[in-house]
């Protein structure tokens, strides 16, 4: 057995620890994304205090941004996509193709059907699925024209290859 080859079928892996910290990551920003607390105010604060905030709203000049909903964490979880996509861009590494499309791509929200994320099909011309973020209402379309289709790094002849290259 040669020096810095592995018993693996994929061969070495680079990166192990970025790997791992992408994957913390991703899962850091669904779990916030899903966390939800009490927005009321405790019975020890006083009633004027609670309708001084109550009547107060701040002003947002981004146009159609709707805010996050009260009681949930969805900036933090956005921090963690923001985050994520930097550190694939300075180590010059690729997602997952099904890591990209859990992301929202103009505000980084994570992507989960019903929470954050509303999907409709829509039959004509092309069977269409279109995701609309719930944050900042921006549309996504995955259309499937031919069934058998595969993902680039879902084919099996692709691996193949891949193998080859790796015993070289």
């Amino acid at each position: 057995m040669a020096r810095g080859k592995d018993q693996r079928p994929g061969g070495v892996v680079k990166n192990v620890q970025a790997f791992e910290r992408l994957s913390f990551l991703h899962q850091a920003a669904v779990l916030m994304s899903t966390i939800k607390y009490d927005t009321t105010p405790s019975a020890s604060k006083s009633s004027t205090s609670a309708a001084l905030t109550t009547t107060s709203k701040p002003k947002h000049n981004v146009k159609d941004w709707q805010g996050d909903p009260p009681g949930t964490l969805h900036a933090t979880s956005r921090y963690f996509n923001n985050h994520m996509k930097q550190i694939t861009g300075k180590l010059v590494m690729r997602l997952d193709p099904s890591v990209k499309r859990a992301v929202c791509r103009r505000c980084d929200t994570p992507i989960i059907p019903v929470i954050t994320s509303t999907s409709r099909i829509k039959s004509k011309p092309a069977p269409t699925v279109i995701q609309t973020c719930k944050i900042c209402k921006s549309k996504r379309r995955y259309t499937s024209q031919n069934p058998n289709y595969q993902l680039f790094s879902e084919r099996s002849d692709v691996n193949m290859l891949q193998n080859d290259q790796d015993e070289l």
